[in-house]
């Protein structure tokens, strides 16, 4: 291999390097964006016991059927109780004996954005075998390309209660699009492990 051949390929290789750091830099993390609201007054103690609370309704831990269903509730709390786990969190069967009572929340939400991409003037003459016919010139007026993208907006709640008080001691809201593949469970593992990562 020559010289210059050897030097085009180093250049190729690092080029290749930064567009990776670049792409893995603007990738969105699995939940989104997490905001966390922390009771000053209830504190959350690494290790404690928790339990799932009771529902009492129907609609509390979501309202649409996309996600009001047996099987998403099953990933949700498996997705849940194996962050919780990993973080040293310890499940009980009775909300009596639990120290914390955790609960979530599954919101969906349909939404657009209006995408506009300015293409520029058009040329500033057309031409054809008759001769040319003047368009806008340079500084005409330009082409616009309007598109409406429509999607659904996720929202998961994810509370932890401090079950003696009856005060919320922890929260995490995560906030991202979804679509249907975001209902696997892997997915949704990873959301849950996301959203948990600052509890101590």
């Amino acid at each position: 291999m020559s010289v210059v051949s050897t030097r085009l390929a180093a250049r190729i290789g690092l080029a290749a390097v930064a567009l990776s750091a670049l792409t893995l830099t603007g990738c969105e993390t699995p939940a989104g964006k997490v905001d966390v609201l922390q009771s000053s007054a209830t504190s959350v103690v690494a290790g404690s016991t928790y339990a799932w609370a009771p529902v009492t309704s129907p609609t509390q831990r979501a309202t649409d059927p996309r996600v009001a269903n047996d099987i998403i509730n099953q990933r949700i709390i498996s997705a849940v109780d194996g962050a919780l786990a990993a973080k040293g969190y310890r499940r009980v069967s009775s909300p009596g004996q639990a120290t914390l009572l955790v609960s979530y929340y599954v919101g969906l939400e349909a939404r657009s954005d209006i995408q506009s991409n300015n293409m520029g003037p058009p040329p500033a003459a057309a031409c054809g075998f008759r001769g040319c016919v003047a368009g806008w010139g340079f500084y005409g007026a330009p082409m616009m390309d309007v598109e409406t993208i429509n999607y659904t907006q996720g929202t998961m709640i994810l509370d932890l209660v401090d079950r003696a008080s009856g005060q919320l001691a922890w929260r995490a809201t995560s906030q991202r699009r979804v679509d249907s593949a975001d209902a696997d469970q892997a997915a949704l593992n990873a959301v849950a492990a996301d959203m948990l990562k600052t509890l101590p």
